[in-house]
């Protein structure tokens, strides 16, 4: 039997979203804004032990883990209800209910702040325009003649839909910000062997 101590876990979210921000701001006054929604087709999730986690100190098994993060997550605030937080009323009310930012699960579990950012990420499989500000129908279908990926007369609108975000930054002059990150729960605690 491994000792709790030296077992190694990973902390797997029914879903993972990452709303990647872009904002352009030629005209100061009236920055331009797009977040776009990103998943993923696979993730590499860190490896955890329980010192990781000031919560889990008198966790004995996988088992201790698991109900403890449970009835952790019951406290954290999810999204929806995070009124200080830019996207929050953005979100679908009845079915984010069990959404909450990283650095809230961070914070509730006594971990550093990003300790839940994946290693790695690739294969998008998704990605749509979850939210823009102060851009308008003339503005959406700008059209840039030849894009820095050589396609020819690229909108802006199907640049952010299809997560060109370097036809955003090159093109189009938006500058692009560290994610949000978002877990949806229940969450799930895995052991990693060592095989694996």
């Amino acid at each position: 039997m491994t000792d709790i101590n030296d077992l190694k876990f990973t902390i797997e979210p029914e879903e993972t979203i990452e709303m990647e921000r872009f904002v352009n701001n030629d005209d100061k006054e009236k920055e331009k804004k797009i977040w776009i929604e990103v998943n993923w087709r696979f993730y590499r999730r860190k490896k955890f032990t329980i010192k990781d986690f000031s919560v889990f100190n008198d966790c004995k098994t996988l088992e201790d883990i698991q109900k403890k993060l449970d009835e952790k997550v019951k406290e954290a605030i999810p999204i929806v209800k995070d009124t200080e937080h830019l996207l929050s009323k953005h979100f679908d009310y009845d079915y984010s209910l069990n959404v909450y930012e990283i650095s809230e699960l961070s914070k509730i579990l006594g971990a550093d702040l990003e300790i839940f950012n994946n290693e790695d990420s690739g294969g998008g499989a998704f990605s749509r325009v979850f939210h823009s500000e102060n851009i308008d129908d003339a503005e959406w279908n700008k059209t840039v003649k030849e894009s820095v990926r050589g396609d020819t007369d690229v909108t802006l609108k199907e640049a952010a839909e299809g997560w060109q975000d370097d036809v955003l930054s090159s093109d189009f002059n938006y500058e692009s910000y560290v994610p949000d990150t978002f877990y949806r729960a229940p969450l799930r605690v895995v052991e990693v062997k060592k095989d694996d």
